[in-house]
């Protein structure tokens, strides 16, 4: 309903409604026939303050109209903090989070919410973004995601930034944890994912990420092979091979004795008369798996953990003085559960989600893009926080960062940094444009002459909501956008906090890698 609309509205609820009651409680009360209505309703209006039901429907009816003229403006009441326009033609509508919510409502299924508004149970597994700057409210809708999954009984894999999501929702006895420098920790090793003779080519691109480098991915694909390699012989001769093995080979061992191990394996070319080009990829090789030296041999297999369906959730935390130390081993660990979930059978009634907080925070996760293109077959559902879309272009490039965030058709905008154009600019894009039409009246006059008025009609396409607008949101306020044709709403949240009989501690340290 445009303004022009909506004030014909608001006259004719403040006229007719007094008037409607007054003449239903005249023909009521009073009566009179098509005869003698002509002589009966002009006395009756005469007399009307001094009859008191005519009097007293007068006044119900004005109380009335008022009332309704006041839903008609609230109910209509406009979002877009833009110029005035009279018509709308398509695009995006801009709405408030309460009528969004009524939208979205599905009384026969259980929803999470986001800023308590339900979200459709269709785009559960289209995938969520989140971008906002530090201190804007990320976390507290990811709090408010993982409260309603806890609820309904959904897995959860999180990646966790000082252990604040585990503090919460963890569950001793029934939740994991994967942090070397945690003694909650399961232990883990890359061997425990091994099933088959191909899983060395899949998930040795989960060890050594690609780089944002050309040249320095040449040398990551000979460490990759070189890794491979090692890691098939080791499986196959030794009977509980470790990443220690692994390092033990590639990179302790003399390079004679290297290269009679993998004789007759696709690695022995890299051996070749070039001793330099061999140190270099030992090189690769030790910047690579000696995060992994790190972390405690155990039977903890992310593929069975996955197959399970009483399995729990899974927390991989860390803090920022664990960070630089532990980065490739969280990205390995991701990028193996997305491996895993695609290889995983098709079940469309499976719900695995995963919490990428500080996406950008991460190394390059070579099947992320897979995983959001291919794993809504398979059940899973990533939901991704980040703060700088220039961040995520360094790290993926322009057309991949491009296709990742296209693939999340849920967007909950935040506030950015007012330095911070690029990403205010690409999730005001996200939000939508509209087509409107906006009348402009104009008066010409000449001298000695009367004035004449003008109108024109200007059609413009512009974006519902503007990068200024992005910049300026204040905390714990924000832009929801689902997929489809629903209007985007504005919301506003308040922190929650979430307490328990017996607190958790976000990370538990351990002395256990040093001794």
């Amino acid at each position: 309903m445009d303004d022009k609309q909506k004030a014909q509205a608001v006259f004719a609820a403040l006229l007719f409604t007094p008037a409607a009651a007054w003449f239903i409680t005249a023909k009521a009360v009073y009566g009179f026939t098509p005869q003698d209505v002509r002589q009966r309703l002009p006395y009756l209006f005469k007399n009307t303050f001094e009859l008191w039901p005519l009097w007293s429907a007068l006044l119900v009816g004005v109380v009335l109209g008022i009332v309704i003229a006041v839903l008609i403006v609230r109910l209509n009441r406009t979002v877009f903090a833009g110029a005035h326009f009279d018509k709308f033609y398509r695009g995006t509508k801009l709405t408030s989070a309460k009528h969004l919510a009524r939208e979205t409502t599905d009384r026969k299924l259980p929803q999470i919410t986001i800023a308590a508004v339900p979200v459709p149970v269709d785009a559960e597994n289209t995938h969520f973004s989140i971008g906002g700057a530090t201190g804007t409210g990320k976390s507290t809708i990811f709090k408010e995601m993982m409260f309603g999954l806890l609820q309904r009984g959904d897995r959860m894999v999180v990646t966790d930034p000082d252990g604040e999501f585990l503090s919460a929702f963890y569950r001793p006895g029934k939740d994991k944890i994967l942090n070397p420098y945690d003694s909650r920790t399961e232990g883990w090793n890359f061997f425990n994912e091994m099933q088959d003779d191909y899983d060395f080519e899949r998930y040795a691109k989960s060890i050594i990420q690609p780089s944002d480098s050309s040249e320095s991915e040449e040398w990551n694909d000979y460490g990759r092979m070189l890794f491979r390699e090692v890691a098939r012989k080791l499986f196959n001769t030794s009977r509980q091979p470790t990443m220690r093995d692994v390092f033990g080979w590639t990179n302790q061992r003399p390079v004679e004795e290297l290269e009679a191990f993998v004789k007759g394996t696709a690695a022995q070319a890299l051996f070749t008369g070039n001793t330099r080009a061999t140190s270099s990829v030992r090189f690769v090789l030790s910047n690579k798996l000696s995060p992994h030296l790190k972390m405690p041999d155990g039977p903890f297999s992310l593929r069975d953990w996955l197959a399970d369906p009483n399995g729990g959730n899974l927390f991989i935390t860390w803090d920022e003085n664990m960070r630089e130390a532990l980065h490739p081993m969280i990205s390995c660990w991701v990028d193996t559960i997305f491996t895993s979930v695609l290889g995983m059978p098709v079940d469309h009634s499976r719900r695995i989600w995963t919490f990428l907080d500080e996406l950008e925070s991460l190394d390059r996760l070579p099947t992320l893009g897979d995983a959001l293109t291919k794993g809504r077959k398979k059940g899973l559902s990533v939901v991704t926080g980040y703060q700088s879309y220039t961040q995520l272009v360094r790290i993926y490039g322009d057309e991949l960062a491009e296709t990742l965030l296209s693939n999340h058709r849920t967007t909950v905008a935040m506030a950015v940094g007012r330095m911070g154009e690029k990403t205010a600019d690409r999730l005001s894009k996200a939000l939508g444009e509209h087509e409107v039409m906006r009348r402009k009246q104009g008066t010409s006059r000449r001298w000695g002459q009367m004035g004449t008025r003008s109108e024109n009609e200007e059609v413009k396409t512009e974006r519902v909501v503007s990068v200024a607008e992005i910049m300026a949101l204040p905390n714990l306020e924000g832009f929801l956008a689902f997929p489809g044709n629903l209007p985007v709403a504005k919301y506003k949240t308040e922190p929650v906090t979430y307490t328990r009989a017996e607190p958790v501690p976000g990370i538990l340290r351990t002395d256990r890698v040093f001794s």
